[in-house]
Order: structure tokens, then sequence, then C-alpha cells
């Protein structure tokens, strides 16, 4: 099973690993079960898929059913207006150039940093045991992980002993729905914003526009976590934070991270 909290040391060699690859292992938790899967953060245009064009598509052509025992040719279409201005070719190139500048938005969007995770055909792989995340690795190269450059090298030099999750990269959401119901003085602001964190970063790696509007900026989920953060950071804004945090609704919190939650699992590929 996934190791707690208080698992094993990182050696200097797993850190070094981990450092020169840019990766993660993460440990989530999630209802009755618990595993490792790995995580990294790369530049969009660095990934497949990036700068790619959309493709137009094709026009359809509209049936228009003719009035029975009439048929319309050219000599029965109504006559040009002849008084009518002729067209300015500089309103065509006008649209012409908008509609340019809206390809090159589409091929010119800003490089941003985004999560990139062992995902393969829509599913989170989670594995149970350190060993069986290793074996796995060392032996595939169909998900979506393998896009990054370093992935051969992980393949490599990875080790079951290497797969030490550092505190920070340890996701205790089966704790969230139960922390939220629990009221709040007994909220654990850490717990709940580290499960914001990796709520959106799932969001994004499985493509579930569900779980990013859940937490989008705006949505009340995403407004108790700048709260919550705000409360962390503490000094008077902290105490105005708290006293936000009393008019917050903890029933309905829970049951939207419930939400959140069941639609990850929905998505989890669990490994031995």
């Amino acid at each position: 099973m996934a190791a707690d909290s208080d698992g094993p040391v990182r050696s200097a060699e797993t850190d070094k690993l981990w450092n020169e690859t840019s990766v993660d292992p993460v440990e989530l938790h999630l209802g009755k079960d618990s595993g490792f899967t790995l995580r990294a953060y790369r530049m969009s245009d660095t990934l497949p898929g990036a700068k790619t064009a959309p493709e137009p598509e094709p026009e359809e052509e509209e049936d228009v059913e003719e009035p029975r025992g009439k048929h319309r040719d050219a000599d029965d279409a109504e006559p040009e207006d002849e008084d009518a201005p002729e067209p300015d070719a500089a309103d065509f190139a006008d649209e012409e150039e908008e509609a340019a500048d809206d390809d090159e938005d589409a091929l010119d969007a800003e490089p941003e940093e985004v999560p990139v995770f062992l995902t393969r055909k829509g599913k989170l792989l989670v594995f149970r045991e350190a060993e069986a995340l290793v074996e796995y690795v060392k032996a595939n190269d169909d998900h979506d992980l393998a896009a990054i450059e370093e992935y051969a090298e992980l393949q490599e030099r990875l080790t079951a002993a290497d797969i030490a999750c550092d505190e920070d990269d340890i996701y205790e959401l089966d704790l969230v729905v139960a922390n939220l119901r629990g009221g709040q003085e007994g909220w654990e602001p850490e717990l709940l914003i580290k499960a914001a964190e990796v709520g959106r970063d799932l969001g994004y790696a499985l493509k579930n526009d569900s779980i990013i509007a859940s937490l989008a900026p705006g949505s009340p989920l995403d407004d108790l976590d700048e709260t919550f953060r705000v409360v962390v950071d503490g000094g008077m804004r902290g105490r105005f934070a708290k006293r936000r945090l009393k008019r917050s609704d903890s029933q309905q919190a829970a049951i939207a991270w419930r939400g959140v939650i069941a639609k990850i699992n929905d998505h989890v590929e669990w490994r031995g």
C-alpha cells in the first residue's frame, strides 16, 4: 500500500533523480484506496498538440425544397438593384485581416506551465505499490507523461526506493469532506489548499470540464481556497479571512467537494 506521511526518507540519489528530471512522485488517498502516480510541470508549447491550427469545418449546403410545380431559373430571379452602392473592397480586406488575426492568435497563444500526469486514454494511472509503478514506467511509453523530454532518462534510472513522496506531494482527498463537515473550528487550511491544488491539476490533465469549472476562479470552492490561503498567511488580513470563513456554508462546500472527488475517482485506473 502507499506509504503515509511518515514514510521513508528520501536519499540524496533520489532527490538528484527528481531534480534532474523535473518529475515528482505523487501520493493520492481516495476513499478506501491509495497509491502512487507521477506528475511533472512543463511549458505547454513543449508538449504534443501545441500551436496547432484548428481545421476549418466544411460548410454544409442548405437543402432548400422548391415549391411543387414551380422551378425558378435565372430568368425568374429577382433583378439586382441597379442603384445599390458597389461593395467597398476595403470592407472585405478588413474581414480577411480579422480572420487572419484570429488564426494567428490561436497559433501564437502565450505558452503556460501545465501539469502532466501518468495519464492514458483519459484515465489517471495510480499504483498501490511502488514496485508496480516502477515496472510500468520502465516497460511503457504509451501514456501522456512519455511526452516529456526526460522520460527515457527516468525509465533508465527509476527504482522503487525513489518512490518516496515529499510531504507537499501527498494529497489526502479522503479526509476533505469529513473535515469540512466537522465545522469551521476544525477546518484544516493546509489540507484543503492542497486538495484544491491537485484538483485543478487533475482537472486540466484529465481534460474534465466539470472539475475545472468547480475549481475555476470565481467559483465557491475557489473563493474558499483563496480565503484559506489568506488565513495561512496570517496577519490582519488573516484575521478578517477567519471572520469570512464563519459565514461560509460548510455543508454546501462539503457537497461540492464530494462531487469533485467522485469525478476524480471516476477517472482513476487502479493498478497493483
